[in-house]
């Protein structure tokens, strides 16, 4: 709990406008119980107006994050051989 995990994904349509969707992740307790539960929300739906370089998907990414003030919270994944 605290942390929001991401889905990230690109494409474009038949005029080849490019587009970013982030959906957030997390768990939250239920209301009065020791329940938790699974979240999910779209986060932003972005239409991307420069090339999908690395370096732009990743400035465009933090800004969306800022923007929905959940930078902080959100979690880098490791795997088992770092």
């Amino acid at each position: 709990m605290g942390c929001v995990s991401l889905t990230v994904d690109t494409w474009s349509d038949q005029s080849y406008n490019s587009y970013l969707a982030v959906t957030a992740h997390w768990v939250a307790q239920v209301d009065g119980t020791s329940a938790l539960q699974l979240k999910t929300a779209l986060i932003a739906f972005y239409c991307l107006e420069q090339g999908h370089t690395g370096t732009m998907l990743a400035a465009t990414l933090m800004h969306l994050l800022d923007t929905a003030s959940i930078t902080l919270k959100v979690r880098q994944r490791h795997s088992s051989g770092d």
